[in-house]
């Protein structure tokens, strides 16, 4: 789920561009400011100036439609998932007053990403199915399910939707990530390694990736094979407790216990409603008589 937030956040934000109703120039001229500051990938200052656009004065349905579209999508990537939906139910509900299409791909799939990211997955699911019927061959929509079915412990199904999402993008991490996450949780390390390895050859920088890789070698009793990889995945993304945990877990698995003990307590601090964070730092305080 961590790699799917951090993709969300990117995607989400500069996708937004293209909201459903009106023309290009048109959209861009509606809010200039904030479309601006949505390329910029500037989502506080976006959302201050789209909000400042709904509130100046009243705009034909559509043109409101599109302004909620983008304001939604910079909330979603601040990272205010319940502001998000709230924004996507009101557009949502001025479209049905107005006898517009309730079914627009892009609001469906942004207000799953919401629902996802509130921890309403079966709710998520209903959404994001009606953005896959309207945009099929979208990967990042066919990730978004691939999270929805591993959150509703439907494995085959999420490796499904991956499959879907690497045949559709195979040059992008993102469908490696998932689905090697995926295969994780059925028990197939060799696989969740082959596929956080091809995550790694895509994108050898990228912190998500480096992390598929580092957990599936930890998952797999191999983290001494992968140490270089846990390291630099922490480096890349050092305030991301779920990364940081993965390191903590090589180290632990390869007898260094009081690196892994410190970093155990730095990953729950940077996460702590992981419960999976909140019971190793648990463990490894009692394990040391704290």
């Amino acid at each position: 789920m961590t790699a799917l937030r951090l993709l969300a956040a990117c995607v989400l934000l500069l996708s937004a561009g293209s909201a459903p109703v009106m023309a290009q120039n048109a959209r861009t001229a509606l809010c200039p400011d904030g479309y601006a500051a949505m390329i910029d990938g500037n989502a506080e200052r976006a959302i201050s100036e789209l909000r400042a656009c709904l509130s100046a004065r009243l705009h034909p349905w559509e043109a409101e439609a599109e302004l909620r579209v983008r304001l939604g999508a910079a909330q979603l990537a601040l990272g205010d998932a319940q502001g998000a939906l709230l924004t996507y139910n009101q557009l949502l509900a001025l479209i049905a007053d107005n006898e517009g299409n309730p079914d627009i791909p892009i609001v469906r799939r942004n207000r799953g990403v919401a629902l996802l990211q509130l921890d309403r997955p079966e709710e998520a699911l209903s959404d994001l199915l009606i953005a896959e019927r309207g945009m099929p061959r979208d990967d990042f929509i066919q990730i978004l399910l691939g999270g929805v079915y591993m959150e509703l412990d439907r494995g085959t199904e999420a490796i499904a939707a991956y499959d879907n999402a690497v045949r559709l993008a195979p040059d992008s991490p993102g469908g490696w990530i998932g689905r090697s996450a995926a295969f994780i949780e059925l028990d197939l390390m060799d696989r969740a390694v082959e596929d956080g390895r091809e995550a790694v050859s895509i994108a050898p920088e990228d912190g998500s990736a480096l992390n598929a890789l580092c957990w599936a070698l930890v998952r797999a009793e191999r983290a001494a094979e992968g140490m270089d990889i846990c390291h630099a995945a922490a480096e890349a993304e050092p305030e991301v407790g779920e990364i940081v945990h993965s390191l903590a877990a090589a180290l632990e698995q390869t007898g260094e216990t009081e690196e892994a003990r410190r970093l155990f307590a730095r990953a729950y601090e940077l996460s702590p409603d992981n419960q999976t964070l909140a019971d190793d730092y648990a463990r490894t305080r009692a394990d040391n008589g704290n």
